[in-house]
Protein backbone atom coordinates (compact mmCIF):
# COMPACT_ATOMS: atom_id res chain seq x y z
CA UNK A 1 0.00 0.00 0.00
CA UNK A 2 1.41 3.38 -0.97
CA UNK A 3 -0.15 6.22 0.97
CA UNK A 4 -0.16 9.39 -1.03
CA UNK A 5 0.83 11.93 -1.55
CA UNK A 6 4.14 11.50 0.22
CA UNK A 7 5.28 14.88 1.54
CA UNK A 8 8.97 15.67 2.00
CA UNK A 9 10.95 18.80 2.82
CA UNK A 10 13.38 20.10 0.20
CA UNK A 11 16.99 18.87 0.68
CA UNK A 12 16.29 16.92 3.91
CA UNK A 13 18.08 13.56 4.06
CA UNK A 14 19.04 10.73 6.38
CA UNK A 15 15.56 9.25 6.86
CA UNK A 16 13.57 6.43 5.32
CA UNK A 17 10.34 6.40 3.31
CA UNK A 18 8.53 3.10 4.08
CA UNK A 19 6.45 1.12 1.58
CA UNK A 20 4.38 -2.07 1.65
CA UNK A 21 4.03 -3.53 -1.83
CA UNK A 22 0.76 -5.34 -2.52
CA UNK A 23 -0.85 -7.19 -5.41
CA UNK A 24 -4.20 -6.21 -6.94
CA UNK A 25 -6.06 -8.09 -4.18
CA UNK A 26 -4.31 -6.21 -1.37
CA UNK A 27 -2.01 -9.11 -0.46
CA UNK A 28 1.64 -8.46 0.32
CA UNK A 29 3.99 -9.31 -2.56
CA UNK A 30 6.84 -11.62 -1.59
CA UNK A 31 10.05 -9.71 -2.37
CA UNK A 32 12.42 -12.64 -1.78
CA UNK A 33 15.20 -12.44 -4.38
CA UNK A 34 13.98 -9.10 -5.75
CA UNK A 35 16.05 -6.05 -6.58
CA UNK A 36 14.16 -2.79 -5.96
CA UNK A 37 14.41 0.67 -7.45
CA UNK A 38 12.56 3.94 -6.91
CA UNK A 39 12.02 5.99 -10.06
CA UNK A 40 10.96 9.65 -9.85
CA UNK A 41 9.98 12.14 -12.57
CA UNK A 42 8.84 15.74 -12.28
CA UNK A 43 5.06 16.00 -12.78
CA UNK A 44 5.67 19.25 -14.69
CA UNK A 45 8.16 17.67 -17.13
CA UNK A 46 6.48 16.51 -20.37
CA UNK A 47 9.52 14.40 -21.35
CA UNK A 48 10.51 10.99 -20.04
CA UNK A 49 13.44 12.32 -17.97
CA UNK A 50 13.97 10.63 -14.62
CA UNK A 51 15.33 12.49 -11.59
CA UNK A 52 18.66 11.08 -10.40
CA UNK A 53 18.41 9.87 -6.81
CA UNK A 54 21.43 9.11 -4.62
CA UNK A 55 19.71 6.90 -2.03
CA UNK A 56 18.76 3.26 -2.24
CA UNK A 57 15.84 0.89 -1.82
CA UNK A 58 16.08 -1.91 0.74
CA UNK A 59 13.84 -4.83 1.59
CA UNK A 60 12.81 -4.94 5.25
CA UNK A 61 10.68 -8.12 5.45
CA UNK A 62 10.53 -9.89 2.08
CA UNK A 63 7.47 -12.09 2.75
CA UNK A 64 5.50 -9.10 4.09
CA UNK A 65 6.34 -6.93 1.06
CA UNK A 66 7.85 -4.22 3.24
CA UNK A 67 10.70 -2.07 2.01
CA UNK A 68 12.01 1.47 2.26
CA UNK A 69 13.88 4.15 0.36
CA UNK A 70 16.77 5.78 2.25
CA UNK A 71 16.84 9.46 1.31
CA UNK A 72 20.42 10.59 0.65
CA UNK A 73 22.23 13.91 0.35
CA UNK A 74 21.28 15.60 -2.91
CA UNK A 75 17.88 13.92 -3.25
CA UNK A 76 14.92 16.26 -3.83
CA UNK A 77 16.85 19.58 -3.98
CA UNK A 78 13.91 21.47 -5.52
CA UNK A 79 10.32 21.90 -4.39
CA UNK A 80 7.61 20.53 -6.64
CA UNK A 81 5.33 17.63 -7.41
CA UNK A 82 6.88 14.40 -8.62
CA UNK A 83 5.54 11.10 -9.93
CA UNK A 84 6.88 7.96 -8.27
CA UNK A 85 7.22 4.34 -9.30
CA UNK A 86 8.79 1.35 -7.54
CA UNK A 87 10.07 -1.55 -9.61
CA UNK A 88 10.95 -5.03 -8.36
CA UNK A 89 13.11 -7.17 -10.63
CA UNK A 90 13.21 -10.94 -10.12
CA UNK A 91 15.70 -12.32 -12.65
CA UNK A 92 13.89 -11.81 -15.98
CA UNK A 93 10.63 -10.42 -14.54
CA UNK A 94 9.87 -6.83 -13.55
CA UNK A 95 6.81 -5.72 -11.57
CA UNK A 96 6.03 -2.02 -11.03
CA UNK A 97 3.94 -0.04 -8.55
CA UNK A 98 3.30 3.47 -9.77
CA UNK A 99 0.92 6.32 -9.87
CA UNK A 100 1.89 7.85 -6.53
CA UNK A 101 2.92 11.43 -5.92
CA UNK A 102 5.80 12.86 -3.95
CA UNK A 103 5.35 16.49 -2.96
CA UNK A 104 8.55 18.27 -2.00
CA UNK A 105 7.77 21.30 0.14
CA UNK A 106 10.15 24.29 0.23
CA UNK A 107 12.58 24.40 3.13
CA UNK A 108 12.30 27.45 5.38
CA UNK A 109 13.09 30.26 5.18
CA UNK A 110 11.47 30.83 1.80
CA UNK A 111 10.48 33.97 -0.05
CA UNK A 112 6.75 34.57 -0.16
CA UNK A 113 5.36 36.52 -3.09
Amino acid sequence: MIIQPIQLIQSDFGYQIPFTLEDGNGNAVNLTGASLALKVQSAQNPTDTLITLNGSMAIDTAVAGTCHYSVATGDFPNPGTFLGQITATYGGETISWGGFQIIVLPALPKSIN
